[in-house]
């Protein structure tokens, strides 16, 4: 059976954090191919860069992922629909193509803490499995939201790059080399991008 990951975030940039957590879930749950999907996260009122900037520096990072062997491919189904998305229609739209692929949601330890708050969270754990990458022994009470968890494989995992830590170097002027991929700096240089925008 193919095992198909799905990683969804604004890549509002992309960064090496979010290339390390790919990498890793790669090996760790023996993916044979990952979609990386840009959304419109329901959560954040803007975005710093326009979508078909995020799309570009998406597409540029799966070519990152690409370098340690072919398994990943960008989508953009999230972005083509109307209004903000949703992870369980994303979901639902994945398991009508992909047929038996079993499907492995990749999350970072703050994006399952909201969870509970995402549209249809059981219906998500009928859709696919969820594997959580955070810090060593991170709580997941349901007391921080009143709400259940839903039930998922936790890695720990901790690499402290933020887009939000990105945006506030480049509004400054400072160096973001060492915290994304060279081509994706070359491109935030070659569109101006998050210069003098305010912080988010």
């Amino acid at each position: 059976m193919v095992r198909t990951g799905i990683f969804g975030a604004s890549f509002d940039p992309p960064h090496n954090g979010h290339l390390a957590l790919c990498l890793f879930g790669r090996e760790m749950l023996g993916l044979d191919r990952l979609i990386v999907s840009v959304s419109k996260n329901p959560f954040k009122k803007s975005f710093c860069a326009a979508e078909e900037d995020r799309i570009a520096m998406t597409r540029l990072f799966v070519s990152e992922l690409n370098l340690a062997g072919r398994f990943a491919e960008t989508s953009t189904w999230e972005i083509e629909q109307p209004g903000v998305s949703w992870t369980v229609e994303l979901l639902r739209n994945l398991r009508a193509r992909c047929g038996d692929d079993e499907l492995v949601l990749l999350a970072g330890e703050d994006s399952y803490r909201q969870m509970p708050r995402w549209r249809e969270p059981l219906a998500i754990t009928s859709l696919c499995t969820i594997a959580v990458f955070g810090r060593s022994g991170f709580i997941t009470d349901s007391a921080v939201c009143g709400e259940p968890f839903p039930p998922a494989q936790l890695f720990d995992f901790d690499l402290p790059v933020s887009a939000t830590e990105i945006r506030r170097r480049l509004s400054a002027g400072q160096s973001i080399a060492q915290l994304v991929p060279a081509s994706i700096a070359a491109y935030i240089s070659a569109r101006n991008l998050y210069r003098g925008d305010a912080l988010q």
